[in-house]
């Protein structure tokens, strides 16, 4: 059977490969947005212990990374799963209308002159059966 709405078909694809793209890059992201809240923060408490030991900002630098890897995290699963339920949503439309135009021909098939239905508890002759398939 021909495939109809093949543009239909790329860009529930597209969708799908978008989806992937965003959970790779968001996890990049989240392991940067970590690196910078931990890496970036030592630096700050060497220089303030020097001045004075009662501060520890290195530590809000640590969390705030901590905290915005768990953020991004979070939205970047969120994300993904939007954009893969698009890709899908795309293909499960098109399922349907292929099941429901397969329907359409069967039934008409079933409704031609030449397979007339046969009424209940008729059996079917042998060289009929061999003629509908």
């Amino acid at each position: 059977m021909e495939k109809k709405f093949r543009v239909l078909h790329i860009i529930g694809t597209l969708w799908k490969v978008f989806a992937w793209i965003t959970l790779i890059g968001g996890i990049l992201l989240a392991i940067g947005i970590l690196l910078a809240g931990i890496l970036g923060s030592g630096g700050m408490i060497l220089r303030q212990f020097s001045q004075d030991p009662r501060l520890m900002p290195g530590a809000v630098g640590v969390v705030s990374g901590i905290a915005g890897f768990i953020i991004t995290v979070i939205a970047t699963v969120i994300y993904f799963l939007i954009l893969y339920a698009v890709g899908e949503l795309i293909d499960l439309l098109l399922a349907i209308e292929e099941n429901t135009r397969q329907a359409v021909q069967l039934v008409q098939h079933e409704g031609s002159p030449e397979a007339s239905p046969l009424p209940y508890g008729e059996p079917r002759s042998a060289a009929a059966a061999e003629t509908d398939n």
